[in-house]
């Protein structure tokens, strides 16, 4: 079960920043670092300024840029820039952006979740996490003392009940209706009908919720709400950092998109590159065709690519290996290899995962990447985008990259209600739910309301 309650928003104020495209952004770990300069400049109350801030010279424990960010986000409350709703709500959500040719609308809800320890609670994790990101994250709630992020949850409702019953009760006027700086369109609404409230919490109350996007923010909370306990020890269990904010969608809404975050390989830490010895060990698990180079192919190649990997039927295992100058490679793994090697290895549901398939086979049985070489961010990036990867090959930022297909959402339920972990990345739930809508300030003085 997932119990989720109602809060107090807080958002920017209209009359002072008109224009939301100007200031909202993507989480802050897919923005880069030249497009972090860009959305600073864009406006000086940009969520960048609080969501990845900068360091100076001269940084210490006690003035740095966590403490800077905190002093940012105070100032922000205190000249009105951003303003708290009155009562608590629900914030029901729709973004409309454009998918495989066509226009698709999204339905969220965003709202606090009581948090729940990640081992047979409510909340289901599927991925595993970085140390450092975790880190960081840590020390800017503590400075903060805000979810900035909505952390992306999915439910399973069939029936739609959640979303029918928001849908029935929001205003006809949107508190929010614009278009982001990626080209979507964003529409918030405020719910404070009490029964529309009751009846959702009560459909929570009967489901699981699987985290789709933001492990590390909810790693980050539960650490937070460790730390708050021990300074607060007889808190009420309705006190704010016992919740988190988060973003939840029907994962049986039709228009709910999963696209992969292909692999990208560099970095000093991978020793051992030379092709022929590599393609030899390969061909112990893997089926491999040469495929042409971009320069060979020409235009259109992302889409030949794509073509190559789609044409292997969804049971089987198949990955596309760019790298050694600019080839090209697919693999598909030979029959009985899932059932006479990775079945001795790892739970069936991980088995039949194409990341859970790359990472041993190939990352730690062939190329003898340990854990630690994998948690560095140096050696492996990820890229949602198959023309950045080509490019990162093709320019030698990154020595290989291996193409996957995507991960299913039946995959993600199966192993997250198995209480399994999938490796880092395995999923990119698009689009991300952009960062600036609604914000959710921890003060521990204060308590929850729970639906009556």
């Amino acid at each position: 079960m997932a119990f989720i309650a109602p809060f107090r928003g807080l958002h920017y104020n209209t009359l002072k920043v008109p224009n939301l495209t100007e200031v909202v952004t993507p989480p802050y770990d897919v923005i880069k670092p030249a497009e972090r300069e860009v959305f600073a400049a864009r406006h000086p109350h940009n969520m960048v300024h609080l969501i990845l801030p900068q360091p100076r010279p001269g940084d210490d424990r006690l003035a740095n840029r966590y403490t800077r960010a905190g002093s940012l986000f105070r100032q922000w409350e205190k000249d009105e820039v951003l303003v708290r709703d009155p009562e608590p709500a629900l914030y029901y959500w729709e973004t409309e952006f454009e998918h495989a040719g066509r226009l698709m609308p999204r339905a969220g809800l965003a709202a606090l979740v009581r948090l729940e320890p990640l081992s047979g609670g409510g909340i289901k994790p599927h991925e595993q996490t970085f140390s450092a990101a975790k880190a960081d994250r840590l020390e800017l709630l503590k400075a903060s003392q805000a979810n900035f992020s909505p952390i992306f949850s999915i439910y399973p409702d069939p029936a739609a009940r959640v979303v029918s019953q928001l849908r029935g009760h929001r205003p006809d006027a949107a508190m929010m209706d614009f278009e982001d700086t990626l080209g979507y369109r964003q529409r918030l609404y405020r719910i404070t009908d009490a029964e529309a409230i009751q009846g959702v919490h009560r459909a929570f109350l009967e489901m699981p919720l699987f985290i789709a996007d933001g492990h590390h923010r909810y790693e980050t909370s539960l650490n937070y709400q460790k730390l708050m306990k021990q300074r607060y020890p007889t808190a009420s269990p309705e006190a704010p950092f016992n919740y988190t904010l988060m973003y939840l969608s029907n994962m049986f809404d039709p228009d709910l998109v999963i696209l992969m975050a292909h692999r990208l390989l560099g970095g000093s830490r991978i020793k051992r590159l030379e092709e022929a010895w590599i393609m030899g060990r390969l061909k112990e698990y893997f089926e491999i065709v040469a495929l042409p180079s971009p320069q060979e192919f020409g235009e259109a190649y992302e889409e030949f690519l794509q073509q190559s990997l789609a044409e292997v039927p969804a049971s089987e295992t198949a990955f596309i290996l760019l790298g050694f100058g600019h080839k090209a490679w697919r693999l598909v793994m030979r029959p009985g290899v899932r059932q006479s090697v990775l079945a001795r290895q790892m739970h069936p549901a991980l088995a039949q995962l194409d990341v859970a398939v790359l990472n041993y086979l190939i990352f730690e049985k062939v190329l003898g990447l340990d854990a630690q070489t994998l948690d560095d961010q140096e050696t492996c990036k990820y890229t949602s985008k198959m023309s950045e990867a080509v490019d990162a090959v093709s320019q030698g930022t990154a020595r290989l990259a291996f193409l996957l297909n995507p991960t299913r959402i039946e995959q993600v339920q199966e192993v997250a209600s198995a209480g399994l972990t999938m490796p880092r990345k395995s999923t990119y739930f698009y689009p991300k739910v952009m960062t600036g809508l609604i914000l959710n300030p921890i003060d521990p003085q204060e308590e929850i309301i729970i639906p009556g």
